[in-house]
C-alpha cells in the first residue's frame, strides 16, 4: 500500500497516533509511506523515520517541498497551509506509482483499508467519500452552490483520498491544480479540497463514508425516505428541534451513530471536533467517538513505541 500523509510539527503527536493505529491494523501488509513536508526539522523527520521502520514492511519516504509555495498562498479557515502539500506531492513521487492513499493525520483508523486502496479507478481521478458532515452540518449545498457543482453531483470530503496517478499525470493535473490555487485561491475556502470538487466532481468513484471517513456526529437516519430507498440523516437544524417535541422526532428517526461508530474503518476528527482541542463545545456524541482515540493513545502509550519526548494529549486537550 503507497500511502501519502501530510503535517507539520504541531500536529506530529496525531501523525504518530493515526499511523500507530494504521499499522496495528495492517500487520501483513508492507505500507510506504510518503511526507510531503516544509515545516519539519531533521530530527523529526528521522524520529518518525525510525517510528516507522520498527514495525515490519513499514517505511517512511520524506519529500521536501521547498518553501516557494508557502511564500505565495496563505492558511484559511484555520485549515492549515499543508494540506495543499498533498498537491504538491503528486510532481514528487516515483513516476511508476499508479495510484497511493491519502490519509489526513486527525484520524483513527480501526478496521481494513486494502479494499478502499483496491478500488476500480477506470476513468476516475479519485475515490473519495461524500462529506456527510457538510449535509448534517448544513453547508453541503453551500459547498455545491459556491464551486457551481450540478446538483446531480456531490460534495467530497478530502480526508480520505485515493489517487490515480496514471490518470492525473497523464492529464498534468497537479499543474492545472496549482495554477487555480496560484491564481485565486482566496476563493477557495476550504483550501484544495475545494479545487479539487470543482475540477473532478464528474469523474469520482465514490466509497462509503460510513467505513471510510466517519466524523463525530448524530446519525439519526429519515425512516420514511429509508422505505422509499433513500439514505437520509437528520441535520442538524432538525436535531436542535427535536427538544421541542422528542417522541415525535424519535418517530420518523433511528439512532444510527453506536452501530455507524462500531462498523467505521476511519474516524476522522475534522473540523471542531478533535478529541484533544482545549476549546471543543461539549457535545454527547463524542461520548461515542472519543472512545476510538483513547484506545489508540492508550495503546501507543503502553507499547513503549511512542519517542521520547513526544507528547499526546488525552481528551480535553490534557497531557
Amino acid at each position: 500500500m503507497n500511502l501519502m500523509i501530510v503535517t507539520n510539527s504541531k500536529y506530529l503527536p496525531y501523525t504518530y497516533v493515526m499511523l500507530f493505529s494504521l499499522f496495528q491494523n495492517h500487520p501483513g501488509t508492507e505500507i510506504d509511506v510518503y511526507l510531503p513536508y516544509e515545516d519539519l526539522s531533521e530530527t523529526e523527520i528521522a524520529t518518525l523515520s525510525a517510528f516507522c521502520a520498527a514495525f515490519a514492511g513499514k517505511k517512511l519516504t520524506p519529500l521536501y517541498v521547498g518553501t516557494a509555495f508557502k511564500e505565495q498562498v496563505q492558511s484559511r479557515n484555520g485549515i492549515n497551509v499543508e494540506t495543499y502539500y498533498r498537491i504538491l506531492g503528486l510532481k514528487l513521487l516515483p513516476a511508476s506509482m499508479d495510484r497511493i492513499l491519502y490519509l489526513d493525520v486527525d484520524m483513527v483508523i480501526k478496521g481494513d483499508l486494502m479494499p478502499l486502496y483496491q478500488s476500480d479507478l477506470t476513468g476516475k481521478a479519485f475515490a473519495v467519500c461524500e462529506d456527510i458532515f457538510g449535509k448534517i452540518n448544513g453547508f453541503h449545498e453551500a459547498n455545491k452552490r459556491r464551486l457551481s457543482i450540478p446538483p446531480q453531483y456531490s460534495y467530497f470530503n478530502a480526508g480520505v483520498m485515493l489517487f490515480n496517478l496514471a490518470l492525473l499525470r497523464e492529464e498534468q493535473a497537479a499543474d492545472r491544480m496549482l495554477e487555480n490555487i496560484y491564481r485565486d485561491y482566496e476563493r477557495y475556502e476550504y483550501n484544495d479540497q475545494d479545487v479539487m470538487n470543482e475540477m473532478y466532481f464528474d469523474r469520482l468513484s465514490w466509497a462509503g463514508w460510513d467505513m471510510y471517513n466517519c466524523p463525530p456526529c448524530h446519525f439519526y437516519l429519515d425512516k420514511a425516505a429509508s422505505a422509499a430507498g433513500e439514505l437520509v440523516f437528520a441535520d442538524y437544524d432538525r436535531m436542535k428541534a427535536m427538544g421541542d417535541d422528542p417522541e415525535t422526532f424519535l418517530d420518523q428517526y433511528l439512532n444510527l451513530t453506536e452501530q455507524i461508530y462500531a462498523q467505521a474503518s476511519v474516524i476522522h476528527y475534522l473540523a471542531d471536533t478533535k478529541p484533544w482541542s482545549r476549546t471543543r463545545k461539549e457535545a454527547t456524541v463524542y461520548e461515542i467517538f472519543d472512545r476510538a482515540y483513547r484506545e489508540a493513545t492508550g495503546a501507543l502509550q503502553k507499547s513503549g513505541m511512542l519517542p521520547k519526548g513526544v507528547m499526546i494529549d488525552n481528551v480535553g486537550g490534557r497531557p
